[in-house]
């Protein structure tokens, strides 16, 4: 199920077990809030559990979540990084037996932010929240409504940057939508209101810095090298630049495939590849794979001591430069 689904389907129907997990952080809490308001706890001092999945048994995750509830309808356990680490107490599989036969009353939610493999025995007893960073024509949809509900105004324009800087991380764009909204108050919020005051996503920028360089605009991209300098290491900046053109790369040499199927290779939102194309046309594949090699080299000489990583990265941007031609 995906995170936009679960608030509908909770009104109709709420399941014995969730599995809550995603890139996203501001949403997977906020699927994890959603269902906490529509179980309507009033005594949470009784029929709230948080568990730990490093600490805690199979079996006592069982036990808990087979008491009945205190006074309330319904009791909520929440295991938090249920992992390979979360071990049966008597040889067998407890949780599992009972997720094959869950109690109504009790509601079990893994709170799993950074991976699911160990939950894949409970996949099919358990409903899966998908709280996936979301697509920009959705998120476009959401902030709108959530802009017209503060009775204020943005533009097209506007929202395109903002999902941009804040690379579709939906807490940062609600922080920094606030801020906005305040700021224009009866006005609409520009474009140019979102280059004032919304601070660039780290990935942005290089993605930007990456723009310049496939445009060959040298001043530009050297400026902005210099301006992330300033308040960066080095690595901050080489690993998601090698992240970038090693995207570039692998969208150059699959040619074939169309935007969506190379995000769900990737693991990002199609409109980034749609993006990365404008970047990937200035360059053959032989060339990309230059870049690639050159930038895995200087993080490599840059951990031996070799060369500093301020030298490494103007080096790397002027070598990347050139390669463009």
């Amino acid at each position: 199920m995906k995170f936009l689904s679960l608030k509908k389907d909770l009104e109709v129907n709420i399941r014995p077990a969730y599995i809550i997990n995603g890139n996203d952080r501001f949403l997977c809490y906020t699927a994890l809030k959603q269902i906490r308001d529509a179980l309507k706890i009033t005594m949470p001092q009784m029929n709230e559990v948080i568990l730990s999945g490093d600490s805690t048994s199979k079996e006592e995750i069982a036990r808990a979540v087979s008491i009945f509830p205190f006074c309330d309808r319904y009791r909520l356990v929440v295991v938090n990084d249920f992992s390979s680490k979360t071990k049966s107490k008597a040889g067998k599989d407890e949780l599992l037996e009972y997720l094959k036969n869950p109690m109504k009353e009790s509601i079990l939610v893994f709170f799993n932010l950074d991976g699911i493999e160990a939950l894949k025995p409970y996949l099919q007893y358990a409903e899966l929240v998908d709280c996936a960073k979301l697509s920009p024509d959705v998120l476009k949809k959401v902030l709108k409504s959530r802009v017209e509900k503060e009775n204020s105004k943005i533009s097209d324009k506007a929202l395109d940057k903002i999902i941009l800087f804040c690379n579709n991380d939906m807490a940062r764009i609600n922080s920094e939508l606030e801020k906005l909204i305040s700021f224009a108050g009866e006005n609409e919020i520009s474009e140019d209101d979102v280059k004032s005051l919304v601070v660039e996503d780290k990935e942005y920028q290089v993605f930007e810095l990456g723009e310049f360089i496939a445009r060959g605009e040298k001043t530009k991209a050297l400026d902005l090298v210099y301006s992330l300098m300033r308040n960066r290491s080095g690595f901050s900046i080489l690993t998601p630049l090698y992240n970038n053109y090693r995207r570039a790369l692998f969208i150059s040499i699959n040619k074939d495939k169309t935007d969506d199927e190379l995000g769900n290779l990737l693991g990002v939102n199609s409109y980034a590849i749609k993006m990365m194309r404008g970047q990937v046309k200035y360059f053959t594949p032989k060339k990309l794979k230059t870049i690639v090699d050159m930038l895995y080299e200087a993080d490599r000489n840059i951990k031996m001591g070799k060369i500093k990583e301020d030298v490494a990265i103007k080096l790397a941007t002027l070598n990347i430069l050139k390669i463009r031609g």
